[in-house]
């Protein structure tokens, strides 16, 4: 069922059509809204991202691997030599996913549950029939989010991370430790015509 919300701020009208859904930023004045069964609450001015040199953009929908998507979300993240956004993407039935962006390079990522190490202390990690060896470990500071999240953000947040990659090179390991539980993600790698955007820029 669609929700309707106002932003605090600036009372733009705002629909939601999945529930799944914990917080957004108004286009209209950048300020973060989030919300719970009782309130609407905002949470302060966010950065206005660029979109840069990529694909994707908030609003965009087209067809990944076949099945179609709509980016509703996302999330950039600052690191020592760079940056890399996370874009969340609603799938057909209304089930949400990330696609991971770094270098241009996309990721389509799920979240999986199972107990991973703690942080620095492993440097290969197997996950059913897959190995996966530790390419980099590091601290990640969100410096930008836009559009809607099934979670809630702060500029400024940090949190330690692992990435890591199958030994055959096809599937991606990403696990936050953003709690007292990591966040693990397995994803798997795209070519660029498994993402197909039905209004597809003149650079692309």
């Amino acid at each position: 069922m669609s929700r309707e919300i106002r932003c605090p701020n600036c009372g733009a009208p705002h629909v939601l059509h999945n529930p799944g859904l914990a917080m957004l930023v108004c286009e209209y004045c950048n300020q973060a809204v989030w919300w719970d069964e009782e309130r609407v609450l905002a949470a302060g001015l966010r950065s206005v991202l660029p979109e840069g040199f990529t694909r994707l953009y908030r609003g965009a929908s087209g067809s990944l691997k076949g099945s179609r998507f709509t980016v509703l979300g996302r999330v950039r993240y600052a690191f020592p030599s760079g940056f890399w956004d996370e874009w969340y993407v609603e799938l057909p039935d209304g089930t949400g996913a990330w696609l991971t962006e770094d270098n241009h390079e996309l990721c389509l990522e799920h979240a999986v549950d199972f107990d991973v190490p703690e942080f620095g202390t492993f440097k290969r990690l197997k996950r059913m029939d897959l190995v996966f060896a530790v390419e980099e470990e590091g601290e990640a500071e969100c410096i930008g989010v836009e559009g809607q999240l099934p979670f809630t953000m702060e500029l400024g947040e940090r949190y330690r991370y692992v990435d890591g990659s199958s030994m055959d090179g096809l599937h991606s390991l990403g696990i936050e430790y953003d709690g007292p539980r990591p966040s693990v993600f397995v994803g798997d790698w795209l070519a660029h015509e498994d993402v197909q955007l039905d209004d597809e820029g003149e650079d692309w």
